[in-house]
């Protein structure tokens, strides 16, 4: 009777475990986007240290953000619910562009559930960070074509306080994390206004709409035979990648988490074609040429990755030959 209580309370724990995960991540992804918070944070990548101040509000249920470079060039971010505003004093430039979820942290998906084939999730433990403490949550990547993520969960307000992307080995990659951090204090509208108007600027706004997109219907006209397991194709759109070009196919495959774009345009003989590996970061790019078209996957994923996919891109219904 006493092994089978300990073989019940073997198998219990790793499922318990995940639903711990789980709900850690959830709240946490909620605490984002629903706290007031002012905050500096760092964001380490590719051997370069940036400072920024992020300014958080929700006021019924408007939620508005301002976000000001503190080391590098001066640059700040504004969004709300409708609209996201970047202010660049070098250029004397302002881009004014549709409101999206900002990415300033490596977001997490809303059903974590589709990713437990991938991915395993697992409570690492406790940690102090900016003076808060946190529970540490992994997301780990069950084969070597994907990168893992670790959050630092404030464990009173469930904000995220530090992020990292780890490789297959579980080294850092990149990180961001706070340095300090205030919640749950008023925000004065005036620290959600930027501090410079950028009237006598160039101002560039972005149409609604996607030029030179196909319908959502369209069948691409290549495909991609070998790729890990769970990725899908979730988007498809037909674009002019340069002024001169006759114009390229875009296919993106996510497998919930991680996201990998794969690019085809055709190649004049003569034209510069981009051939290889090339990395900056987490991001790798693979590109190769088939059949007079340029071939270039690039994504935040590990290098045999892309390379696997850009070697098996084909052109669609050659599948197999």
């Amino acid at each position: 009777m006493k092994w089978v209580v300990v073989l019940l309370m073997l198998a219990a724990g790793p499922s318990g475990a995940q639903e711990e995960a789980r709900r850690w991540l959830e709240d946490m992804s909620a605490a984002i986007r629903t706290l007031d918070y002012d905050g500096t944070f760092v964001y380490l990548h590719d051997g370069r240290l940036e400072a920024m101040r992020i300014i958080h509000q929700v006021d019924g249920g408007v939620e508005k953000e301002r976000l000001v470079s503190l080391t590098g060039s001066p640059r700040e971010v504004l969004r709300d619910n409708k609209a996201v505003t970047c202010i660049m004093p070098d250029s004397r430039s302002v881009m004014v562009g549709q409101s999206r979820q900002p990415q300033r942290f490596h977001a997490v998906p809303g059903d974590l559930n589709t990713l437990s084939q991938y991915y395993r999730l697992e409570v690492l433990g406790d940690d102090r960070i900016a003076g808060h403490m946190a529970r540490v949550v992994a997301i780990m990547p069950r084969d070597a074509y994907r990168y893992g993520y670790r959050f630092w969960i404030d464990k009173d307000s469930k904000m995220l306080l530090k992020s990292a992307l780890t490789d297959v080995d579980g080294e850092a990659i990149e990180q961001v994390m706070f340095t300090r951090l205030d919640l749950g204090q008023d925000i004065a509208e005036t620290d959600l206004e930027p501090s410079l108007s950028g009237n006598e600027f160039n101002w560039y706004r972005q149409s609604g709409s996607r030029p030179q997109v196909a319908a959502g219907s369209a069948m691409p006209g290549w495909e991609v035979q070998t790729r890990p397991g769970g990725f899908r194709m979730t988007d498809y759109q037909q674009r002019r990648m340069r002024p001169d070009s006759a114009g390229a196919e875009h296919l993106v495959f996510s497998d919930g988490l991680a996201t990998v774009s794969v690019y085809v345009e055709s190649a004049a003989g003569d034209s510069e074609t981009f051939g290889g590996l090339s990395s900056m970061g987490a991001v790798h790019a693979f590109g190769t040429r088939a059949d007079g078209y340029q071939i270039t996957v690039v994504g935040e994923v590990p290098a045999v990755t892309v390379e696997m996919m850009a070697r098996s891109t084909v052109a669609a219904g050659r599948a197999g030959r």
